[in-house]
This record gives C-alpha cells, sequence and structure tokens, in this order.
C-alpha cells in the first residue's frame, strides 16, 4: 500500500508574509536550522524562499541586503501537491521539476504542510530514491 503524503509531511509550517525583511528570514533560518520557508499572505500562499534564493538573488545582485524585502528574492512559481498524493506520485514530480521541497495543500485549498525529498527518502525504495536524487542533483541552474 502506498503511502500518501499527508502521513509523512511536516505540518508545523513556518511561514513569512511578503513584505518580511530578507535579514529576519536569514534569521529565522539560522534559529529554526531551516533552508526554506513559505511565503504567504492570508493564508495564501505567495511563493518560497530558500537560503539559495537569498544567496542567488540576492547577495549576488544587490550591495545591501538590509532593507530588502522577501519579495524581492523569493521564487514565485511554486510547485505544490495534494495531501492525498502518493509519495511516488509526489517523488516523480520533484524529480522531474528539480525542486527538493514542495507545500501541501489539502481539497479544501489550505496549506497543510511541506513535504521534503527528505521525509521521502526513508519510504521510496533506492531505486526510486535513486532517480528523485539524480534529477535534483543534476539540477544545479536556477529557474525563475
Amino acid at each position: 500500500m502506498m503511502m500518501n503524503v499527508k502521513e509523512i509531511m511536516n505540518a508545523d509550517v513556518k511561514t513569512i508574509t511578503p513584505s518580511t525583511l530578507v535579514r529576519e528570514a536569514a534569521q529565522i533560518m539560522r534559529d529554526e536550522d531551516i533552508g526554506f520557508i513559505v511565503v504567504a499572505d492570508n493564508d495564501a500562499l505567495i511563493g518560497t524562499l530558500t537560503d539559495r534564493d537569498i544567496v542567488t538573488r540576492g547577495v549576488s545582485q544587490v550591495n545591501d541586503l538590509s532593507d530588502i524585502s522577501v519579495d524581492e528574492v523569493m521564487t514565485v512559481k511554486v510547485l505544490t501537491c495534494n495531501e492525498n498524493n502518493t509519495i511516488d506520485e509526489v517523488a516523480s514530480l520533484m524529480n522531474e521539476q528539480q525542486v527538493q521541497r514542495m507545500p501541501v495543500f489539502n481539497d479544501q485549498n489550505k496549506m497543510v504542510g511541506v513535504v521534503s525529498i527528505g521525509d521521502m527518502a526513508q519510504h521510496l525504495n533506492s531505486v526510486q530514491m535513486g532517480q528523485a536524487l539524480k534529477g535534483i542533483k543534476e539540477g544545479v541552474h536556477t529557474r525563475h
């Protein structure tokens, strides 16, 4: 029996608003030991912010990060999945689209969690896992 995403996702989702300062977001990442935060406005998903976004779109392009807000560096095109998707489905989607984490929604279109390739690692067989990771490792180029 194939597991659904809701059985393995992290339901404790850290969110920030688009107007949050990048500096504050970086501090949250440091304090929570995470590299990924969901950007939401009144429960609506606006984008995601990764430590990589901060470096590639922030540090590399802006001299002074101190008063830049998250909406200037976040990823806007976000891949999402449904809590009832199987781990298999989501793993192949992640592989195909070169993403490592995905916000999870329920049928009422409410965000209920985040799932990562790491969450899935222990539930996929080694062949599936190899496929998923192979795709992700190759996909080092940034897509906007």
